[in-house]
């Protein structure tokens, strides 16, 4: 039975994964345009309409977001992209948008429509996406080839529209606001605990892929909120812990290729924000170092709750991109952001530093 669960998980974990690849790149550039926004506008050297124009621009990737997933989990299930789009933009449209914000009791032919926000949508959209291949599917089998260019689209745009509509975005949004909500109380009532807690798992959530189900409610609050408070935090935390293991891996060891390898992985994670080979080149494989890790984390992540840091533009959170903890309203917060990093590099790195052996190599036996 744990097995059953353990590899479902796994599966929704790599669908997540697989969906959300291709659309980083997109959201990496509107998260750089963003803080040039931010830095042009802070300077004054951005203002009146050429300021609108180009917020619109470093917006739109976020936005739209729902729209390229849509087309990713399109082709990842091997389904129309066309029609997962089209079915898709129907929440979008700024009359429905508008009516699901009015307040007011919405029903489809009797049936009650829940107020849901679509915008900045992921996992209801992929899983709307996996929905509507089957539904695609099934319909083929009963509409015959010379109808299905009449038919087949107008059929499936109808049930995969109502299906994220009436079922599938309320029940998901529910469950993502809760959980937002928790994250939210628990940064209120128990900071220390709820982030020290949460950036200490940080290295298993990324190793899993769990990390995206936390990125992604991330990136909806800071779209719909303009902030998140905590989540991408206790990930640049993690990034800078595990440059910090790497470094200390590099200090320590006596084997050339090891020093290599854990430069290159430190390199790697600092600057384009970029973790897996310090989590399975490094940690995962010397062990000491995600001792390191995990209590380097542990320790910036109690900082992070005493002293509370926001993140308002997402990126991958690594040292260039630092200014995605920058606000006019909240300008100490970049400040306190730095903190928490230079603590989770300096605990790791003393840590792993102390514990750090090299392993030896058993002898081979003679056959």
């Amino acid at each position: 039975m744990m097995s059953v669960i353990k590899k479902s998980l796994s599966a929704v974990f790599d669908h997540i994964s697989e969906c959300m690849a291709p659309i980083i790149p997109i959201l990496l550039a509107g998260g750089i345009l963003k803080m040039i926004v931010l830095l042009l506008t802070t300077f004054h050297i951005l203002t009146g309409t050429t300021e609108i124009i180009m917020s619109s621009i470093a917006t739109a990737p976020f936005y739209f977001l729902p729209v390229m997933v849509a087309y990713s989990a399109a082709k990842h299930f091997d389904t129309d992209p066309l029609i997962a789009i089209i079915s898709v933009c129907v929440m979008l449209l700024p009359d429905f948008a508008s009516l699901m914000e009015s307040g007011e009791k919405v029903t489809f032919i009797g049936i009650p429509v829940v107020s849901a926000t679509y915008a900045y949508s992921v996992i209801p959209i992929i899983l709307l996406i996996y929905c509507m291949s089957h539904i695609v599917s099934f319909l083929k089998r009963f509409i015959k080839e010379s109808l299905q260019p009449y038919f087949l689209a107008v059929s499936s745009i109808l049930i995969t529209s109502l299906l994220g509509i009436i079922v599938i975005e309320p029940i998901v949004s529910l469950i993502s606001n809760t959980l937002a909500n928790g994250l939210n109380t628990m940064q209120s009532e128990v900071p220390v605990l709820a982030w020290g807690l949460f950036a200490a798992l940080t290295i298993f959530l990324v190793s899993t892929g769990m990390h995206w189900i936390f990125m992604t409610l991330a990136i909806t609050q800071i779209g719909l909120t303009g902030v998140d408070y905590g989540i991408m935090v206790a990930l640049f935390i993690s990034n800078i812990s595990l440059a910090g293991c790497d470094l200390a891996v590099f200090v320590r060891t006596k084997k050339p290729e090891l020093k290599s390898m854990s430069l290159s992985a430190m390199v790697t994670v600092l600057i384009p924000g970029i973790s897996e080979p310090s989590i399975f080149g490094i940690c995962f494989k010397e062990k000491t170092p995600m001792i390191g890790n995990i209590l380097g984390c542990m320790i910036a992540g109690i900082v992070q709750g005493m002293i509370t840091v926001h993140c308002y533009i997402y990126t991958f959170p690594s040292i260039p991109s630092v200014l995605m903890f920058y606000s006019v309203e909240e300008p100490n917060n970049l400040i306190k952001a730095i903190l928490v990093g230079v603590v989770a590099f300096v605990a790791s790195f003393i840590i792993t530093a102390v514990l750090y052996h090299d392993q030896k190599k058993l002898p081979q036996t003679e056959q």
